[in-house]
Formats: C-alpha cells, sequence, structure tokens
C-alpha cells in the first residue's frame, strides 16, 4: 500500500540558531514519505545559506521565499499552498518533533478515515541555567476525559488552550481556511480553532512535538504588536457568530477576551514609556474599544466581580482601578 505523502511546513526568520536542530529533527522521521517546505522570511542572518545547504542534501526539501518580512503566520500560509501532501503539519523553525511523531500520527490518521485533526503529545521545552533544559508535558485540563472527540468538542476546549493547538491535519482544511483568518501576528490561532470546528474527529495523539519556550520570540517582545491578540481574538468571535456555535463556546472565548484585556493593560501600564505619543494612543484605543465589546451580564461574576477589582462604566476608569492594583503589585500578568 502506498504511504500517504505528509507535507511539513516550516516559518523561519532569521533562525540560524535553532534551524539546523529542527531540520534535523524533520530528516530524522521514520516516516520517510514527506515534503519539508521551508519560507524563508526575508532573513537577515545566515538562515537562506543553512536551508540552500539541506535543500542540496535531501531533496525532500523546498524552500520558498517571501520579498518582504511579514510574519511566520503569512509565511506559513504560502507555504501551505504549495504542499501536495494528502496530510499537513507545521513546526516552528525553532521546534523539533520526536523521530516518530509523524509515522504516530499517519497511522492514527489512516486507521479512522473521520479524524482529521491529530493533537501532538505536546512538551514544553525551557531553557535552564545549566545544560540540561526542563521539559514538561503540555497542561490538558483533567475535564477533558476523551482522547477522541468532536471538532466541535475540541474547539470549545480549544478556547482557553485546555488541549494543545498543534497537531497534523488533513491538508484540505487547512487551505479552506479565510484568508483573513490566517493573517496578523496571531493568525494561526484564529485558523487552529476554526480548524477544529471544521474537523469531524480530533484525537489526542502520542507523537512528541518539543515546543521550545524562546524569551526572543514575537510573544515576548515589548511591541505594539503585542496588543493585536484583542482584534485576533474579537474577529474569532465574528467568525464563530458566524458559523453559529452555541452560546457556551462565545461565553467561554469571552472570558478569556475579558482575562487578555487584563494582560494587556497591565502589559501597557508597566511598558507604557517604552512607546510614542502616536503608539500610546494607539495602544489606548484597541483597550478602550475592546472593553466596549465585552458583554458583561454573560461573563461569570466569579470573573467580572475580582476581589481587587471589577467592571466600570467606562474604560478609563477602569483602566484607573486596575492601576491603582497593579501599582499596589496586586496583580501582575503579560
Amino acid at each position: 500500500m502506498n504511504k500517504p505523502l505528509v507535507s511539513i511546513v516550516i516559518a523561519a526568520y532569521n533562525a540560524e540558531q535553532y534551524l539546523p536542530r529542527c531540520l534535523d529533527s524533520m530528516i530524522a522521521q521514520t516516516y520517510k514519505n514527506i515534503e519539508i517546505i521551508v519560507v524563508d522570511d526575508a532573513s537577515t542572518d545566515g538562515t537562506m545559506t543553512i536551508l540552500k545547504n539541506y535543500a542540496s542534501k535531501d531533496e525532500r526539501i523546498r524552500v520558498l521565499c517571501m520579498e518582504k518580512n511579514s510574519g511566520a503566520p503569512a509565511a506559513r500560509n504560502k507555504g501551505m499552498k504549495a504542499t501536495k501532501g494528502e496530510f499537513m503539519t507545521t513546526v516552528d523553525a525553532d521546534d523539533t518533533l520526536a523521530a516518530d511523531a509523524i509515522e504516530l500520527s499517519v497511522n492514527m490518521m489512516i486507521a479512522d478515515p473521520e479524524l482529521d485533526f491529530v493533537l501532538y503529545n505536546l512538551m514544553l521545552v525551557e531553557s535552564t541555567p545549566s545544560d540540561s533544559p526542563r521539559i514538561t508535558p503540555f497542561p490538558i485540563n483533567p475535564k477533558v476525559k476523551k482522547t477522541i472527540m468532536t471538532g466541535e468538542e475540541a474547539c470549545y476546549w480549544s478556547m482557553q488552550w485546555d488541549i494543545p493547538g498543534l497537531g497534523m491535519t488533513r491538508s484540505p482544511l487547512e487551505q479552506n481556511m479565510p484568508e483573513e483568518a490566517k493573517f496578523g501576528q496571531y493568525g494561526d490561532e484564529t485558523t487552529t480553532h476554526l480548524i477544529f470546528l471544521k474537523s469531524r474527529k480530533v484525537a489526542l495523539g502520542e507523537g512528541k512535538y518539543f515546543y521550545y519556550q524562546n524569551p526572543a520570540s514575537y510573544t515576548k517582545k515589548i511591541s505594539t504588536k503585542r496588543f493585536e491578540i484583542l482584534e485576533c481574538r474579537l474577529s474569532l468571535r465574528r467568525h464563530l457568530l458566524k458559523l453559529g456555535v452555541d452560546d457556551r463556546m462565545i461565553k467561554r472565548l469571552d472570558v478569556r477576551r475579558w482575562r487578555e484585556l487584563i494582560g494587556a493593560c497591565y502589559l501597557y501600564w508597566k511598558h507604557s514609556k517604552t512607546f510614542s505619543e502616536e503608539e500610546r494612543e494607539d495602544i489606548w484605543e484597541r483597550l478602550n474599544y475592546t472593553y466596549s465589546t465585552l458583554h458583561f451580564n454573560e461573563l461569570p461574576l466569579t470573573e467580572i466581580l475580582k476581589p481587587r477589582f471589577t467592571m466600570m462604566p467606562t474604560f478609563g476608569l477602569f483602566y484607573w482601578q486596575l492601576s491603582i492594583v497593579f501599582r499596589l503589585g496586586l496583580i501582575h500578568t503579560e
């Protein structure tokens, strides 16, 4: 029996420090019928040299280039359009897969034709002062009792990331996502939620994905792009409403949006002096607008009546209240 082709898509930007580790783990896969599509996002370091070297030694590696630096989601989207595989997975340029990760996932897909998304056994890798990194399994919510669930159930649990979001899908699912869901620094997350929803079945797999927690990633840098997450979640909400999901899922997402707004307020409060006046005005407008879109009457009272702060008639008053809480050191989150 012919083994189905698996497409692995990697977006790389200034990844010379980690890229060889990533590519070595792809080449070492026990499942050999793979294509490795790496999209260079206009790197300015030695990333392209490394890619050309690896591609010259392994014909399964294809290298694509972005004309200008556009961010990982846009680079991955370019790679996805070039795939030929029946199954698809994405891997960050600083992450790795266990040698049997692809094989274990493919076997599950073949065994159940209705299985559209097999999640990796996500391992969080944290650097330590010693040579040995600290590796911990992703904390799946104990309330998730099923190893195989419906797409709607998986989407519900993903609203607050009670299950991991990285895995292998049947290619048409990735390729048929709305274009507007794929862009922006947090577009990948929106796409993942929607893939869950469109899946017939989603499984918690055994193949290990090693997720290296990189302090230099865009999600950690102090930048106005960090606040794009607010618009990303609102976009997801609109998509879900359009698709007619039940109220439980929307409410679960709104709790997450509420918590992320508080985190964004703390980020702004702590680092406001690093932003220009124009940037501060833009961020304030984003925070204010997000506050106006929250439906407080639908949030659990345990969320909006926190011991140290509560909802207010206007965002200005809400932020003033939070700033006092932050100044007293009663809460800090980014």
